[in-house]
């Protein structure tokens, strides 16, 4: 049963839940925001219709619209992807018309998104429970609401780039190899993803449905793109790797992203990573592609922010994790 938010003094407000038929109008709304506070991030119909039936399930219990004059003017969201940990989070997103604020429409849909995402993380028999939201540095007004709301910045990220100007270094005969990644990869390639990912923060399992709906069947995946790190018959490490071109606009250019690089931890410091990314970088320089981007915790506990600068990589924008303990 869907939360109506409380509606601001003073305007009228048609509230409901979001429907993958309103992908196109979200798409330009967001890209319309993004725009205004010049953050990066472009999202187009095709990955805001995968969103909506992927990450936001159920839709009336962790989407909400707002209507005012018949018009789309917000939306909030709430992603929980599950997976037993010892900590549980559930992530939210406040997107408002820059037209239309100051009306009171942010302070609604963040307390709409706060009591539902408090509601999802209150079903898991975790020992700590949160709530979070993820803000490029830019979004000071968000971040200013979050902190009023007793959230606390307790991560932060880099984006960073490559300029893909020149092939990268060949990697030194190693004792494994690196192999395109082929449909029967995708599975065991999971199983890879969770152990690898099992230390570093806010990490969670991905159950087999999650990683085929998340992962294989975002409209950003590019298989011919990505890699497999073998040895032998096992599978090591990978490269999971996207092309967004809604991006390339206000990029200036065309991009791939690293959207995943994982290695188990007994293969680490064995030359894997920079493997699989050397291998990455070439191919998106042989497709055309200009630059490649990477999203990294700055406190990786697998120091993969070394790895990436090692390689040329720079960081282009900042990001933080807002987070309210429950």
């Amino acid at each position: 049963m869907m939360r109506v938010p409380e509606s601001p003094a003073g305007i009228e407000v048609a509230w409901s839940p979001a429907a993958v038929s309103d992908a196109a109008v979200l798409s330009s709304l967001f890209n319309a925001i993004a725009e205004a506070e010049d953050t990066p991030e472009r999202i187009g119909p095709e990955t805001m219709a995968h969103e909506l039936e992927s990450a936001y399930t159920p839709l009336e219990e962790r989407t909400v619209l707002a209507r005012v004059g018949g018009e789309v003017a917000g939306y909030g969201t709430i992603y929980h992807r599950g997976g037993e940990t010892e900590e549980v989070r559930a992530y939210i997103a406040v997107h408002v018309a820059t037209g239309r604020r100051g009306l009171g429409l942010e302070d609604c849909i963040t307390d709409w998104a706060i009591a539902g995402a408090t509601d999802v993380v209150a079903e898991s028999e975790a020992a700590k429970r949160y709530v979070c939201g993820w803000l490029y540095k830019k979004q000071e007004d968000a971040a200013r609401r979050l902190a009023g709301r007793g959230f606390e910045a307790v991560r932060h990220w880099w984006e960073m780039e490559r300029i893909l100007d020149a092939d990268i270094w060949p990697a030194a005969s190693l004792p494994f190899d690196v192999v395109p990644w082929s449909d029967r990869h995708s599975d065991p390639t999971r199983l890879v993803h969770n152990a690898a990912f099992a230390d570093h923060w806010g990490s969670t399992p991905m159950e087999e449905s999650d990683w085929q709906k998340r992962m294989l069947a975002s409209p950003g995946f590019r298989q011919d793109l990505s890699f497999i790190a073998v040895a032998g018959d096992e599978i090591i490490g990978y490269s999971y790797n996207e092309v967004y071109e809604e991006d390339w606009e206000s990029a200036g250019r065309s991009e791939g992203w690293i959207g995943a690089l994982g290695v188990l931890r007994e293969w680490r410091k064995q030359g894997i990573a920079t493997a699989l990314l050397t291998t990455s970088l070439n191919a998106m320089r042989s497709a055309g592609l200009d630059a490649a981007m990477i999203g990294v915790d700055s406190s990786s506990p697998s120091g993969a922010q070394h790895l990436y600068k090692a390689v040329g990589f720079t960081t282009k924008t900042t990001g933080t994790t807002w987070q309210l303990a429950l």
